[in-house]
């Protein structure tokens, strides 16, 4: 078995989804033309097109409740968030909307959505992007977190 690196796993995993079912997308900031900040998304754009693999703008509320939206109408975004101390921008709507649509609706809106944050990466690039803020959302009643280590 050959070694690879997360961000090559994840590009993989990416791509079989996306092969595998249409309804499959990704939107976040630099995903689509630079290949994701963590080269994750690389080479999907060319591969599935602008519609499904999306650049948004600087702005992780909106986007991620643009995920919680497409998720409601049947789509399964994959929302990258660049870093999760970016993710506090968009708590609302991982809190109170991704993880409560689905009880608050009695399951009439299941939520097939992921969002994608990497944490405590970039030792580099100072305080405002290497923290680990697992712990925020640990404890939130209808999400569930996978971490590799």
């Amino acid at each position: 078995m050959s070694e690879m690196f997360y961000w090559q796993a994840l590009n993989r995993a990416m791509d079989a989804e996306m092969a595998a079912d249409e309804t499959v997308l990704t939107l976040g900031e630099d995903v689509g033309l630079y290949g994701g900040t963590y080269r994750v998304t690389e080479g999907l754009m060319a591969k599935y097109g602008e519609w499904r693999v999306r650049d948004t703008p600087i702005s992780e509320n909106s986007f991620t409740g643009l995920g919680v939206g497409a998720a409601m109408l049947g789509l399964r975004p994959v929302v990258e968030i660049m870093t999760i101390n970016f993710a506090l921008f968009a708590m609302d709507a991982i809190v109170n909307m991704a993880a409560k649509i689905p009880f608050m609706s009695g399951g009439q809106f299941p939520m097939p959505l992921t969002i994608r944050m990497p944490g405590g990466v970039a030792k580099q690039l100072g305080a405002q992007h290497s923290q680990r803020l697992e712990h925020m959302l640990m404890n939130v009643p209808g999400l569930r977190m996978a971490v590799p280590a």
